[in-house]
């Protein structure tokens, strides 16, 4: 009879720690990623960036980020408080695991293309850096969503709906391991085994690179970035591959309610550690590239200017203005946060 309390006990524990695990850390990670696919957006769209197609990849991926975050934290923050949509109507149910799936998929993929792309352009073969080009990356990115939303994850709409217990879930085992084994070969597991891969050649590339201009300076800087993602992509997906790959094999077996429970707290970790990589690519490229941080810097002391004019009711001077002896040029003073009208 104790040892049924205590076990009762433990499954009571696990099942909050579960909750408030659910409660507290979606929130977080959703406003530093929020800000952070802003910036990042807002930066590799930067005249000195946009031109380059692995920041085409980084922009596309920032965007899908953002789909993944809100679709995958928010609803299950609501439901803590009966709140959550996708539990009240099947249609919604289908559609937030559809589109979660293939966020961070789309999102997988774009990293890895971005490591392809890295590797053509620093090849010493002309003919394989002619193929890293702005024009085929836009190509690739609109074929690859396509794919992305229309064949992987097309199962949910028939695989997923609300149960006896008002939870948007798996209809059958069959699903749930289809789902898994899709997410596997399509996202945790196959796209990081390539990535590693593809860095490792292209830091070879990198270092027999004999003539270094400035173009080239920029495409190491932005080589550098993209081999700290991929290994930050692996040590954060690595968690929710294991747990699948543990899932998929114990399916079907028949489980204690203390098991459950630390299966859906391990998943519950794993889930949200996975969520990480959406949240932080603004602060690891802060991090690791001098580049990226003279272009945050440019573009938020750029913002903080303009709000001076607005908040001032002062014009911007053009750069380029023509003058004749009769004209009158204004200069501003921003040490002492004052205009100063000067005639000639």
């Amino acid at each position: 009879m104790a040892s049924n309390a205590s076990i009762s006990s433990t499954i009571a524990y696990l099942n909050f720690v579960t909750r408030e695990l659910n409660r507290y850390i979606p929130l977080p990670l959703l406003i530093l990623g929020t800000i952070g696919n802003i910036l990042n957006i807002l930066v590799f769209t930067r005249p000195s960036l946009r031109t380059n197609p692995c920041s085409l990849y980084f922009v596309s991926g920032s965007f899908v980020n953002f789909l993944s975050l809100y679709v995958g934290l928010i609803t299950p923050f609501l439901a803590l408080y009966d709140l959550d949509p996708t539990q009240k109507s099947n249609v919604l149910c289908k559609i937030r695991f559809y589109l979660r799936f293939t966020a961070i998929t789309l999102s997988t993929w774009f990293i890895l293309f971005a490591c392809f792309d890295r590797f053509l352009s620093s090849s010493a073969n002309v003919n394989f850096r002619l193929w890293s080009s702005l024009h085929r990356a836009k190509r690739i990115i609109v074929i690859s969503s396509i794919i992305g939303f229309i064949f992987p994850y097309i199962q949910a709409f028939y695989c997923f709906s609300i149960n006896q217990n008002n939870t948007c879930t798996y209809i059958t085992n069959i699903c749930k391991l289809s789902c898994d084994i899709t997410l596997l070969l399509c996202n945790s597991c196959v796209p990081p085994i390539l990535m590693v891969i593809i860095s490792i050649l292209t830091i070879q590339n990198v270092r027999s690179l004999q003539r270094i201009n400035i173009r080239r300076r920029r495409d190491v800087q932005l080589s550098r970035i993209l081999l700290i993602q991929v290994i930050v992509l692996v040590f954060f997906t690595t968690p929710i591959t294991a747990q699948k790959i543990y899932s998929s094999a114990t399916m079907f077996r028949t489980k204690s309610e203390l098991t459950t429970a630390i299966d859906s707290l391990i998943n519950q970790i794993a889930t949200e550690i996975s969520y990480i990589i959406s949240s932080t690519t603004f602060y690891i490229y802060s991090l690791t590239s001098k580049k990226f941080r003279k272009e945050v810097s440019y573009i938020l002391s750029s913002l903080f200017i303009c709000q001076y004019y607005e908040t001032n009711n002062v014009q911007p001077i053009p750069r380029n203005v023509k003058h004749n002896s009769n004209s009158t040029m204004v200069k501003i003073d921003h040490r002492q946060n004052r205009v100063n009208v000067v005639s000639y």
